[in-house]
C-alpha cells in the first residue's frame, strides 16, 4: 500500500513523472551541437517530431547538445528517443553551467544503455543553470550518433503514482495481427504491425491547488505535443516512455470540496 505524506497541505506521493517543458524550446533558447552531419542538425532533435531524421553525427569524439537559455532556470531530468546509443555503445550524462565553459554533471545521469530503448531520467533535486546539454561519449571513427529526439527540463512530480489498473508500458503492447490462412483455414503465418503501446493511469484524489497549477498546464501543452513519462523512478527507472495523448484529455472531477480526481489516457512509444 502507498504510503501518502501530508507536507504542509499539499498532498505528494511517489516518484512518477512527466517531462513536457523543454528548455531547448524555451522562447530565447539557442539550439547548438558540437557537430552535426548536413541535413541532420541538432535543432532536428529539440523538435518533438521524430519523422525528420533527427540529430545526425559522425566521427570520433565527444558529441553535444546544448541549450543556452536567457536566465538561470531549473532543471532536473533528459529524455532520448529513437537512438542509437545502446548499439554503439556509448555513454551519455547531463550537464549544467554557469558560464558555458565548466561543466558539471547531473548526479547519477550518466547512463551505458545496453539497448536503444527510450531513456528518461530525473534527478532528485532540481539544478538551476544557464547553460545545458547532454553529453554523449564513445563515438569511433565512422560511427554515426543518431538522436531523434532530445529533451531537458524540470520535469512535473505527478500528484501521486499510477493507482490500481495501471500498465506499465513495456507491457501494455498494442499491436495488430494480420493471420495469413489457407482455403481450409490452416495458418499459414502471421503480420504484425507494430503501434507501440497503449496505456492509462488514474489518480483519485489530488489537491484542487495541485491541479490548477501544475496539472493544467501540462493539458495544455500535451494537447499540442509528446511527453516523456516515468511511472516509478525508483523501483523501476527503466519503465519510461515517450508518450502523446490520441484524444481529448480526461476532465479533472472534484471528489471533495478539497480534492480532485485526474486521469490520462496516451500512447506510450518504448523504442
Amino acid at each position: 500500500m502507498a504510503i501518502v505524506v501530508n507536507q504542509g497541505g499539499a498532498w505528494v506521493q511517489g516518484s512518477s513523472y512527466i517531462g513536457y517543458d523543454s528548455l531547448y524550446l524555451q522562447a530565447g533558447a539557442v539550439v547548438a551541437a558540437n557537430a552535426e552531419d548536413s541535413g541532420f542538425p541538432g535543432s532536428n532533435a529539440a523538435s518533438w517530431v521524430t519523422t525528420g531524421g533527427g540529430w545526425q553525427a559522425t566521427g570520433a569524439g565527444d558529441k553535444t547538445l546544448t541549450a543556452t537559455l536567457l536566465a538561470a532556470t531549473n532543471g532536473n531530468s533528459y529524455g532520448i528517443h529513437k537512438h542509437n546509443i545502446g548499439t554503439l555503445g556509448l555513454t551519455v550524462k547531463l550537464q549544467s553551467s554557469a558560464n558555458g565553459s565548466s561543466w558539471t554533471d547531473v548526479t547519477g545521469s550518466e547512463k551505458t544503455p545496453g539497448d536503444d530503448a527510450t531513456i528518461f531520467f530525473v534527478a532528485t533535486a532540481p539544478v538551476s543553470a544557464k547553460f545545458w546539454r547532454i553529453h554523449i561519449a564513445g563515438l569511433a571513427a565512422g560511427e554515426t550518433l543518431t538522436i531523434g529526439q532530445a529533451f531537458i527540463g524540470n520535469a512535473l512530480l505527478v500528484f501521486s503514482p499510477p493507482e490500481t489498473g495501471w500498465t506499465p508500458p513495456n507491457v501494455a503492447i498494442e499491436n495488430e495481427f494480420i493471420n495469413n490462412r489457407s482455403e481450409g483455414g490452416d495458418f499459414m503465418g502471421r503480420t504484425l504491425i507494430r503501434k507501440g503501446s497503449k496505456t492509462q493511469f488514474t489518480v483519485g484524489i489530488a489537491d484542487a491547488g495541485w491541479i490548477r497549477t501544475d496539472w493544467l498546464p501540462f493539458m495544455l501543452e500535451a494537447e499540442k505535443h509528446p511527453f516523456y513519462h516515468a511511472w516509478d523512478t525508483v523501483s523501476f527507472p527503466s519503465e519510461v516512455a515517450y508518450c502523446y495523448i490520441e484524444g481529448k484529455i480526461s476532465k479533472p472531477k472534484y471528489v471533495s470540496p478539497r480534492f480532485m480526481s485526474f486521469d490520462l489516457k496516451f500512447r506510450a512509444l518504448i523504442e
